[in-house]
């Protein structure tokens, strides 16, 4: 259950019924995403609860489909959003990275019987760690671009966000699996330089202390920005083929988990 509280549990799992309640759908499987899910909150950090769900069987055979998306911002605290089954699939396929971070994450909330071991198990028959390395380091850059170049102070949380990035993608071109979710693991298992490793630490300390807007000098850092500099230069994507999940896997797993018979 990572870090949250018994009544955070609680708490998610009732919005999740009454979300179910409302839209008439199905959940199959419910997670914490973003910093909760990394192991570096904010104390003011809301609750980002990703989930997958199917509709009645019966609304995917109508002209208008159902909706493949719905969004749930609720209390100011909790932002909830639900992705359609068939959906999740179509960016499976394609190696989202964000989807990818759902199925990993250490925080469940909600997990059908078997739904979450079969769902990995699709990125078995297509492992998609080119895509995801340059989703990662998409990311990165884009974080870059709009919070570090030419600004002299930086989002705490920003700074994390493109390492974590970084770190992810790293991963990637080294080992070949896809990365953990967890922030620590990856600092442990790819940061072996002792002073970057503490500038590292004293940024989480600071984000995990100070609220969601909190910024300071960048240059405070000047391990972190050399790791953004020279992981951006010197990584390559992965080489080789780059397999695709077959399409008639794919949609015997949505016909499955829609409750029809294959």
């Amino acid at each position: 259950m990572g870090q949250l509280s018994e009544e955070i549990f609680a708490d998610a799992k009732s919005r999740l019924r009454r979300i179910e309640a409302a839209y008439g759908v199905r959940i199959l499987y419910a997670c914490e995403a973003g910093s909760r899910s990394w192991g570096f909150p904010s104390p003011d950090s809301d609750y980002d609860v990703r989930f997958i769900y199917v509709s009645p069987y019966r609304s995917y055979l109508k002209l208008t489909p159902p909706k493949d998306v719905i969004n749930e911002t609720q209390d100011g605290v909790w932002d909830i959003t639900g992705w359609d089954l068939r959906k999740a699939l179509v960016l499976l396929r394609k190696g989202n990275a964000s989807l990818v971070q759902w199925l990993y994450s250490p925080i469940v909330y909600r997990n059908h019987p078997l739904f979450l071991t079969e769902i990995r198990r699709l990125l078995d028959h297509g492992s998609p760690l080119p895509k995801l390395y340059w989703a990662y380091r998409s990311m990165a850059q884009a974080h870059v671009n709009a919070y570090l170049l030419g600004h002299e102070t930086v989002l705490y949380k920003r700074f994390l966000y493109i390492v974590q990035a970084l770190l992810a993608m790293r991963w990637v071109e080294a080992k070949s699996t896809i990365p953990p979710v967890v922030f620590e693991e990856l600092v442990e298992s790819l940061i072996t330089d002792e002073s970057l490793r503490a500038e590292i630490e004293t940024l989480l300390t600071i984000k995990q202390a100070a609220g969601e807007g909190e910024k300071g000098p960048k240059q405070l850092f000047p391990g972190v920005l050399n790791l953004i500099e020279s992981t951006l230069t010197q990584t390559q994507p992965p080489v080789g083929a780059e397999p695709e999940i077959p399409e008639e896997i794919l949609d015997s797993f949505f016909i499955k988990w829609l409750g029809l018979p294959g």
